[in-house]
């Protein structure tokens, strides 16, 4: 029995996983479509995007959540517009999970 429940946990736990690369390959390709005409496809920011984070930088990637970039893509903040009524929510998960990859090389 116990062997049965650890498989399904690690099954679980490798359909997460899995789920959460798509998502990010998804992302990137949202992103270099939607967002690096301003943010850059390195996450540095454009001179378009002046007073934007840099995705790349150790401090940005540290200060913003997953949570509070999709927040940000949702709504707008400053310059940028909201995306909520041209992306799906999932699509907006995928490009917040895409971001957060863009951090310095740990």
């Amino acid at each position: 029995m116990r062997r049965s429940v650890s498989f399904v946990v690690f099954a679980a736990l490798a359909v997460l996983v899995m789920v959460s690369v798509v998502a990010a390959e998804g992302g990137k390709e949202m992103f270099e479509k939607k967002c690096a005409m301003c943010h850059g496809k390195d996450g540095v920011a454009k001179p378009i995007a002046k007073g934007a984070g840099n995705f790349n930088d150790t401090k940005w990637q540290v200060a913003n959540t997953a949570e509070a970039i999709t927040q940000t893509i949702t709504n707008g903040r400053g310059k940028m517009l909201s995306y909520k009524d041209k992306l799906k929510p999932e699509e907006i998960k995928a490009l917040a999970e895409y971001i957060k990859t863009l951090g310095p090389a740990k």
